[in-house]
Formats: C-alpha cells, structure tokens, sequence
C-alpha cells in the first residue's frame, strides 16, 4: 500500500549557476521598477534575471540574484550586464561568460573592457527595443505546428520539378 507523506513544493530558488542566459541589472536601472523590463527580455531569451551588489544592497532586488565575488560565479552563453558599471567584485562572477553583452550610458565604464558586444545608450529604449526583436525572431523561427496547410507539401513539390 502506498500512502502521501507530503507534497513537495517549487521553492521558485533561481539557480544563477545553471542558467545558461543572465540579463543581469545594475545600479544604473535606478530603481527595482527597471527590473521588470529585465525579466521580459529573460523571459523572451529563455533566461533568468541576475543582478550586481549595488542593485542587491539597495533592496531592488533578491540576494539570490546577485552575481559576483559575494554572489554566484556563472558560466552562461550570454550574459546582458545592463546598467552595471562593471566593478572588479561584479566581474569576478560573469568573467566565464561565453558572450558578455553590455549596455550602459557612459562609454567609458569599465563592463566594455569585458564585453563582446557593447551598446552605448539609454537603456529604457534599447531593452525594449532588443526584447521586441527577439519576440518577432522567435515568432518568425517558431515551428508550424503538425496540423497546418498542405501549402508546404505543394512548395516542396514544385520545388521539385
């Protein structure tokens, strides 16, 4: 006989360490509000949200995103530093990062030495900018589901000929 001792709850713990994309927030946001324009580009990209020190000490957001030396190490395949400044402390933890995409108003912080690609500008327009390209590219890659029009088939078969 089999008997339920208890169910086991999602602790909705984020694991910075696993992820393989981290659009990660920094004292350049302004404010905890910014973070949700993070998530919707995380969302889009099938990421997670991370964030520096600065964001984390100022309550914007949770201890459990914070990457660098007092926070996860990660190795993602992109990682967005957005609005970060790009402190040694923040580096340490995203340095491992395969492709280092920064955005950032001052063209001389110190994030572009680390970044692979670099945008120099506000940050309300680009994100919302970049998570509208990736919805449309998703859309446009998205597989046709099994049942849709016999006009493939034709196409191949024209194709053919």
């Amino acid at each position: 006989a089999a008997q339920v001792l208890d169910f086991l709850h999602e602790t909705g713990k984020l694991n910075l360490e696993e992820a393989e994309i981290i659009v990660a927030g920094g004292r350049g946001l302004g404010g905890p509000e910014p973070f949700g324009l993070l998530a919707e580009l995380a969302e889009a990209l099938g990421g997670v949200v991370g964030a520096s020190r600065a964001a984390v000490d100022a309550g914007w957001i949770g201890h459990e995103h914070q990457v660098g030396q007092t926070g996860a190490t990660v190795r993602p395949k992109l990682y967005f530093a957005i609005g970060i400044s790009g402190a040694v402390q923040h580096t340490v933890g995203m340095s491992n990062a395969d492709v280092v995409v920064a955005i950032n108003k001052d063209e001389k912080a110190p994030i572009f030495q680390f970044a692979h690609y670099g945008m120099v500008g506000d940050l309300f327009k680009l994100v919302p900018a970049i998570t509208q390209e990736v919805k449309k590219r998703r859309t446009l890659f998205a597989k046709p589901a099994a049942d849709t029009t016999a006009s493939v088939p034709t196409l191949e078969r024209s194709e053919a000929k």
